[in-house]
């Protein structure tokens, strides 16, 4: 019943979202805000992991002073490390997510284009097996519901 009916559901959201439009830009905010604070607590976690395994790796292997003499720095060559390190992991996640955009644009066309044709083919056979009375009651309905609806939108 819902996975029928999903995108009227989801048309549904959209008409309430634009009818209370400064509670939906509020909780946009504030979701983005949480989308932003959970990517950085993560990167923040990935980037301490790969730096304490280059520092480990220096150590082990000995290193860090080798670093250190042909970088000029002090203790700073693990940093750089786990700088190309993130660099080299996000130019990949970025190529990756440019192979697969595309694909899921082109579906996501096809489904909205399967779902408006269904949508269009089901309510004109509706329409057409109604009556006059429940055609007139249908409008009437919807003209009491608009304005109804008008004294909270304004």
């Amino acid at each position: 019943m819902i996975r029928k009916n999903l995108d009227l559901i989801i048309v549904g959201f959209v008409v309430l979202a634009i009818v209370m439009y400064d509670v939906t830009l509020e909780l946009l905010g504030e979701l983005m805000h949480l989308v932003f604070e959970g990517f950085h607590v993560v990167f923040e976690y990935v980037e301490l992991g790969i730096e304490e395994a280059v520092e480990l790796l220096f150590h082990l292997l000995d290193v860090g002073e080798i670093i250190e003499y042909l970088f000029e720095s002090d203790r700073h060559g693990s940093q750089v490390v786990t700088f190309y390190i993130l660099v080299t992991i996000a130019w990949f996640g970025f190529y990756r997510l440019s192979k697969l955009v595309p694909r899921l644009w082109a579906s996501f066309k096809q489904m909205l284009l399967n779902t408006w044709v269904r949508r269009k083919t089901e309510l004109e056979l509706y329409w057409l097996s109604l009556t006059i009375r429940d055609k007139v009651a249908i409008a009437v309905t919807a003209v009491v519901v608009a304005y109804i609806a008008s004294f909270f939108v304004m």
